[in-house]
């Protein structure tokens, strides 16, 4: 009887499960990319182009890609921490467990007050871009989406992780279609003002909206059995949303110049007429819905797993506190992102750095990717310039200006 090649036995279904396994490893790194992506394209993009146009478009650019390197640096080294760790953790349980408990306390007090914050510009985000698309109260819009989200912080990662996905592919397609729809309205004047006076002024915004770490874990999570895709995960997830911010910039820029206004959406349909106010803030609402979801779950496992609260009283915790700072007050939106970027992520990331070298000493496990040394001694030299320069400079401009 004859027998093809591919009809013996030991052939069979070889081929497709190769290229079944290259799929689910190629899809599990996007989850894991997209997860990134979607907590870091947040309420901050919207900021973003204001202060690209404050502080000159090429002054800006400078410091985005000074931020970006800082970023892609320190997410290499907690990515290589959670490595050499075993157990889950939150980012305070990584900190207490090399550098002991006053740090974990230290760290955590400007966790909980930065992602609080980024949680309450998301909160004053969504009602304001829902409302354009609808019309009505931006107050009630954003109770009702912030609820919506709040129940879906209460089921945890597995339906969080598959609304990312959506939801940053939703992202992307966006940008692509308000490239097409202002592309003749585009120009280059003023993209090259370069002020090295104000070099720090988007400092805290662009860290706001760079700042990935604590989605970290999550990305982990996700790819737990193929932890060696962390290392190109954490990469392109740092390095894509800052393409992006680059390109809304100067879309945004290029259309409303000097009338560039705080919340980009705004000024970018005051610019453009009806036709792009729609698409303009549904992009918006998609940005922000998925960063209060990966930042809320971050928030909310950090109280479950590090501090071992239970379930309901973590959840209630993280959706109730930026509800209370709001109808207190607190409200503007640039201040808020700055706040949040130069003081709560720039003094974590100094500790990250300490930890860094601790867990390289001490780690429990062989990390799948170990940073070479040379780069890592740079980057510890140049993140706490980076921090400490863009902390004073944001909290006088604020507070003393």
């Amino acid at each position: 009887m004859n027998r093809t090649h591919g009809s013996h036995p030991c052939n069979r279904g070889l081929i497709p499960l190769r290229a079944k396994n290259i799929f689910m490893k190629k899809f599990y790194l996007f989850q894991a990319i997209a997860v990134l992506i979607g907590t870091i394209i947040g309420a901050g993009i919207l900021g973003v182009p204001y202060v690209f146009q404050k502080a000159g478009f090429l002054t800006a650019v400078v410091m985005l890609v000074i931020i970006t390197f800082a970023m892609v640096a320190i997410s290499l080294m907690f990515g290589e921490i959670i490595l050499r760790t075993f157990g889950r953790h939150q980012i305070s349980g990584y900190v207490e467990k090399y550098l002991g408990k006053f740090w974990k306390r230290f760290v955590s007090i400007f966790l909980i007050i930065s992602i609080t914050g980024a949680l309450l510009a998301y909160f004053i985000g969504l009602g304001d871009v829902v409302a354009v698309i609808f019309g009505g109260e931006p107050l009630i819009w954003a109770i009702l989406f912030y609820l919506i989200g709040a129940f879906f912080l209460y089921f945890g990662i597995r339906l969080i992780k598959n609304l990312e996905f959506i939801m940053t592919l939703g992202i992307v397609a966006v940008v692509f279609v308000i490239l097409l729809m202002t592309v003749n309205r585009l120009n280059f004047s003023g993209l090259t003002d370069f002020n090295l006076a104000k070099i720090f002024l988007p400092y805290g915004v662009v860290l706001f909206a760079c700042a990935d770490w604590v989605a970290i874990p999550e990305a982990r999570e996700i790819l737990i059995g193929r932890e060696k895709l962390l290392k190109k995960a954490l990469f392109f997830g740092s390095l894509i949303p800052a393409i992006i911010y680059l390109i809304f910039a100067w879309l945004t820029v290029s259309v409303t110049g000097s009338i560039t206004t705080p919340i980009a959406t705004v000024g970018l349909g005051q610019a453009m007429g009806q036709s792009i106010i729609i698409i303009i803030n549904i992009f918006a609402f998609f940005t922000i819905f998925t960063s209060l979801l990966t930042l809320g779950l971050a928030l909310k496992e950090m109280y479950d797993y590090d501090f071992k609260l239970k379930h309901h009283f973590a959840w209630f915790l993280t959706v109730a506190a930026p509800l209370v700072f709001y109808f207190l007050g607190l409200r503007n939106f640039i201040e808020i992102l700055s706040l949040v970027g130069a003081l709560g992520l720039g003094l974590e990331g100094l500790v990250y750095v300490v930890a860094y070298w601790q867990a390289r000493k001490f780690g429990e496990r062989q990390p799948e990717y170990i940073l070479s040394k040379p780069f890592a001694v740079f980057a510890s030299i140049f993140l706490p310039i980076i921090f400490l320069g863009g902390l004073i400079y944001t909290l006088f401009d604020i507070f003393l200006k």
